[in-house]
């Protein structure tokens, strides 16, 4: 029905136009996944094939890295913004939809012409940038149209489908756009940059403007940037010190998951005597693995909830990286590989949707733009931290020092979940007020 919010009605939530409802559906989501697919083919094919591009022009391995950087970079000082901004925007487009169709074709149109701007170094970094920056301008947005469509009791399930989505992404870049790069790199690009607008075009059509799960009936953001730092200094109020915790958990099992992909293939070349090849091959099991129980561990979290599907996983990984350090025959590491990708799922496909909870209605983009400076933060800083474990400790300190992040994960989600309590929803209700105390308006409902 429609509501007053500061002398205005509100949109009827959940259609394209006010006075029409739709009810929650799951193929709805699959239609979105869409976007992620887009993503993580994107992304996929620029991290495959850039670091080429760059090595005819610069023989250092370090200085290529550091051009790679630019994209995490760029992302931890765009998402959290662009995620804020977009739950104050109000268009005929709703919230997130106005900064996709603004970004992703120029994504797209960069997409397309990096193997072109290849035949200069300048060229290439410049277009490097570009595309990255439009990539991060509607990264978060795609991604908070799940939760917008979705009941928090559903969005592990939903983030499950999204997940797979973007696995499936993955392969089309590894299996079909990779197969095209020997033939012309511009055939790689060219059919990556279609199919990325294909996503837009579906996005389009099956999106909410008003979907239901949020406010619909935001106030105009008048400074997105001072907004978005205003936020993050909340963290550090007492009030918030359960968000902080779940957010710091993330951090510490990211350092896991990014060290573990990045060094072992070193292990797998020094300890287990494979080729670089066969090394790198190994870790297929444990993608695979995440990928085929991406569903079942949505379900999971739906049945049993978020956190304490999130702790089982935080539980059952350090075991197997323990389990790993004597073993020396890789079909079994590969084992133990394919039952940790089922731990990880049950972590990560519900950590997104679990941070979006703690958004509420109205905070959604906001608290998934803090979900990847932290989990971002992690990926960045992983392989350092086990490639450091490694020189002090041997090869196998990458699985000791794997295993120690993951349980501080563990210990760290649940004082998070002791601190924030049982109910999510209640709990970001509680911040909001917070935040209105120190000027904002109260939503209509919670005056």
């Amino acid at each position: 029905m429609d509501t007053q919010r500061n002398g205005k009605p509100s949109r009827v939530e959940g259609s394209d136009q006010p006075g029409k409802e739709q009810p929650f559906s799951y193929a709805k989501i699959w239609w979105i996944g869409f976007g992620f697919l887009g993503v993580q083919l994107a992304f996929t094919t620029y991290n495959a094939f850039l670091p080429l591009m760059y090595r005819e022009f610069i023989e250092s391995r370090a200085l290529i890295g550091l051009l790679m950087g630019t994209d995490n970079l760029i992302g931890l000082l765009l998402i959290p913004v662009i995620g804020a901004w977009s739950d104050r925007v109000n268009s005929k487009l709703g919230r997130r939809l106005p900064f996709v169709i603004v970004a992703l074709p120029l994504a797209a149109l960069t997409f397309f012409a990096i193997p072109f701007a290849s035949v200069m170094l300048w060229t290439l970094i410049i277009t490097e940038v570009v595309f990255t920056t439009a990539m991060h301008s509607y990264r978060g947005p795609i991604i908070s149209l799940m939760p917008d469509h979705t009941p928090p009791e559903k969005r592990s399930t939903s983030n499950g489908i999204i997940n797979l989505m973007g696995g499936i992404g993955t392969l089309i870049a590894f299996g079909g756009l990779s197969l095209l790069y020997d033939i012309d790199p511009r055939l790689t690009f060219g059919f990556g940059a279609v199919i990325l607008l294909v996503t837009l075009v579906i996005v389009w059509i099956k999106a909410d403007r008003y979907p239901p799960y949020i406010d619909n009936s935001p106030v105009a953001s008048k400074n997105p940037i001072k907004e978005a730092f205003v936020g993050i200094k909340l963290l550090f109020q007492p009030a918030y010190r359960g968000q902080v915790l779940v957010l710091a958990a993330m951090l510490s099992y990211f350092i896991g998951f990014a060290g573990l992909d990045a060094m072992f293939p070193i292990y797998g070349v020094e300890t287990l005597g494979l080729t670089e090849g066969r090394a790198a091959f190994i870790l297929t099991t444990f993608a695979g693995s995440f990928l085929v129980f991406a569903l079942l561990a949505g379900w999971i979290g739906t049945r049993i909830g978020k956190i304490p599907a999130m702790l089982w996983g935080l539980a059952i990984v350090p075991g197997l990286f323990l389990v790993a350090i004597p073993v020396r025959e890789p079909f079994i590491i590969g084992g133990i590989f394919v039952v940790a990708g089922f731990a990880w799922a049950l972590v990560n496909v519900q950590g997104m949707p679990l941070i979006a909870d703690l958004g509420g209605r109205d905070r959604v983009g906001y608290y998934i733009g803090l979900y990847y400076i932290f989990t971002m933060t992690g990926q960045m800083i992983g392989p350092f931290v086990l490639g450091s474990a490694m020189d002090v400790m041997g090869n196998q300190g990458m699985f000791i020092a794997g295993a120690a992040v993951y349980a501080l994960g563990f210990v760290l989600l649940r004082a998070g979940q002791r601190r924030l309590g049982a109910d999510p929803e209640e709990i970001a209700r509680k911040s909001r007020i917070k935040d209105f105390e120190n000027g904002a308006d109260l939503p209509a409902g919670e005056q």
